[in-house]
């Protein structure tokens, strides 16, 4: 008997591999540690192949791929999703998938691309993110209207950072002057330790104003979480 639940024991353990090494993963990204994050992503990727756990191996790739984004690793990160096999996923795992999809377009531009997936997609109680994307890829592609009812599916009291970022990316993006917006979501975002929005809103601001310190500290920001190709373009618009 004892040895019986000794083996259960042991296969609970193994089960668990890849939650508990994704979990460290992700302690890892919100500490900014981006090359560290990956590496442990990586590992529990094998895990959950071991698993055969589709549900979180899709949620690791989703993770991947937003790593990779704010890399400026598009490629890889196109690899990354197009792995996922989405209707294996939970409905909070899909939503995760689409909201990574838009942002993996938003972060180059192609909002018209984004907007296709914000059109075809909905959830009932969409996340920040999802909804901030969304808004992004509106506001990007011109339907203004549109991107106003996505923010406002953004709950205040429970997301102000993300709340002030996409309503600044929102205002920039229809051609309104957005730098008290961008301001106020970057001091948030400082608070709050949200490193690569805080590196994302210092290089809007120094392309808006000119202020090439603004460049000079999203670089500093870029470099510290060691991606190379944002500290590249920072440091560029530093000079």
């Amino acid at each position: 008997m004892v040895r019986i639940f000794l083996i259960l024991a042991v296969a609970a353990n193994v089960f668990a591999a890849s939650g508990g090494i994704a979990a460290q993963a992700k302690k890892y990204f919100t500490q900014g540690r981006y090359e560290a994050a990956y590496n442990q992503y990586s590992l529990a990727l094998k895990e959950a192949h071991k698993e055969a756990d589709l549900v979180a191996e899709g949620r690791i790739l989703i993770s991947m791929a937003i790593l990779a984004s704010h890399a400026m690793q598009y490629e890889d990160a196109k690899k990354l999703l197009d792995m996922v096999r989405v209707n294996d996923l939970d409905e909070k795992s899909r939503e995760s998938f689409y909201m990574a999809y838009m942002e993996f377009y938003n972060l180059q531009g192609k909002y018209r691309e984004s907007f296709d997936i914000a059109n075809r997609y909905s959830f009932k109680k969409p996340t920040a993110a999802f909804s901030g994307e969304a808004a992004i890829a509106a506001a990007g592609s011109r339907n203004g209207g549109e991107a106003d009812a996505h923010l406002k599916k953004i709950n205040k009291k429970d997301s102000p950072g993300q709340l002030a970022f996409y309503k600044a990316r929102v205002a920039d993006l229809n051609g309104e002057s957005p730098k008290e917006l961008y301001e106020k979501a970057l001091k948030i975002s400082t608070d709050k330790k949200r490193f690569f929005v805080s590196g994302i809103i210092l290089l809007r601001l120094a392309e808006i104003t000119g202020n090439k310190d603004y460049a000079a500290r999203s670089a500093a920001v870029f470099k510290e979480l060691g991606l190379a190709e944002p500290f590249k373009k920072a440091e560029g618009a530093a000079k």
